[in-house]
């Protein structure tokens, strides 16, 4: 199954907002809060709530750097 066109800009968003989120909000709370035993609950809400922000961010975002890195490369530009 292929993926759309359309949807490339807002799965990369999806993905890329997963991976961020998760790994931003792990490092940053370990480093700040330490590995207390309440450790997984507070992590799993810092990464909810840090990709309920940035997914509508990076869902308007990543298209138009996309389409810049694409016509800097000298690549046809969608």
């Amino acid at each position: 199954m292929a993926l759309s066109p359309k949807l490339v800009g807002p799965a990369i968003g999806s993905i890329t907002g997963l991976i961020t989120s998760t790994s931003m909000s792990f490092v940053g709370l370990a480093l700040n809060y330490g590995f207390q035993p309440d450790f997984a609950v507070r992590w799993m809400k810092a990464a909810a709530t840090s990709y309920v922000l940035i997914v509508p961010m990076l869902m308007v975002l990543v298209p138009p750097i996309q389409r810049f890195v694409m016509r800097q490369a000298g690549l046809p530009a969608r």
